[in-house]
């Protein structure tokens, strides 16, 4: 009589030697995969040619040329767009050197904005679908930062930004518009979203904030402007279906303590946007006797304590005061 426990050896095949008929199986299918006609080597080959494609793509595809078209979508009218050096990240993320707005026609020396080191990077799951937004945008500007989020799409554009230690004494446009030595540093955010080109979608948030304001040596249009300091500035507003309603504007300074309110209408192009503000304009109490005559001289409404207040309205490209 056999025993069962060596009936069971002696009918089952030893596979750890790697010469049973399932380790044959095996092997046979591995031998035809990695055989020349197998389809290992085809997907292997597919793989390394879109690969190539792609790495070929990358290295041949304009990219100043298209960064230059986003970047000309933000500016439109009266304003070009210059830059200086582009870089491509493995990330796929750009670098501009130097990104200046001037006003068409002006002085290049006087640009209207200024940025360096301009850093925008695509939304990398939006590029499968044809498009790089929501991009991420970071710049260093005049001593301080700038960075974000924007979609320029005009169907879903929107805007989200944030300052950040911005030194306005670097700011050389300021010589457009007037003479002077101006500081201070702005912190804020703009938040915006809704298309363009039909003002009435628009919504968003804007809200500003100058500490250690001074301007010294000023002149406006050959007048001389006293010299003034504003610990803080402070501009908000909440912008509902194209119409930006201000909140809180002041700007209690050490010779003059100003307020305001309003609203502005945004209109397509922007400088058409139709302002109704008003302003009221005080002496502080330290304020020199030469400054509160030139307090007296300004347009508006006078009151009994010295305050006038001035109301602005029109268009912000054709302002009118009254």
């Amino acid at each position: 009589m056999t025993h069962p426990a060596a009936a069971t050896s002696v009918g089952r095949t030893d596979t750890s030697r790697g010469d049973g008929p399932t380790d044959t199986g095996w092997r046979a299918r591995l031998a035809g995969v990695l055989t020349v006609s197998g389809a290992a080597p085809m997907l292997l080959y597919a793989a390394y040619t879109a690969i190539a494609f792609v790495l070929c793509l990358i290295a041949t595809f304009p990219h100043e040329a298209v960064v230059r078209q986003l970047v000309a979508r933000a500016a439109t009218g009266p304003v070009a767009v210059e830059m200086r050096g582009l870089h491509l990240g493995w990330t796929l993320a750009y670098t501009i050197d130097e990104l200046r707005l001037l006003k068409r026609d002006g002085d290049p020396s006087l640009p209207l904005l200024s940025a360096a080191s301009v850093r925008v990077a695509p939304s990398l799951l939006s590029l499968l679908r044809g498009h790089p937004y929501p991009a991420r945008v970071a710049a260093d500007m005049y001593g301080g930062t700038i960075a974000g989020t924007v979609d320029l799409r005009p169907t879903s554009f929107a805007l989200d930004t944030r300052l950040a230690g911005v030194d306005i004494g670097r700011y050389s446009g300021l010589r457009l518009f007037m003479e002077g030595t101006l500081r201070g540093k702005v912190d804020g955010e703009l938040q915006l979203d809704g298309n363009p080109e039909k003002p009435a979608t628009t919504n968003g948030r804007i809200a500003l904030r100058a500490a250690t304001v001074a301007l010294e040596g000023g002149k406006l249009r050959g007048i001389t402007v006293p010299d003034l300091h504003f610990p803080e500035i402070r501009l908000a507003g909440d912008i509902k279906r194209g119409r930006l309603e201000l909140t809180d504007v002041a700007a209690p300074g050490t010779e003059v303590v100003a307020r305001g309110e309003g609203n502005v209408v945004l209109q397509h192009p922007l400088a058409a946007s139709v302002m109704n503000m008003t302003l009221a304009v005080r002496p502080a109490a330290g304020a020199p006797d030469g400054l509160r005559i030139a307090l007296n001289l300004l347009p508006g409404t006078p009151a009994a304590d010295g305050e006038r207040t001035i109301r602005l309205y029109g268009t912000l490209d054709r302002p009118r005061v009254q």
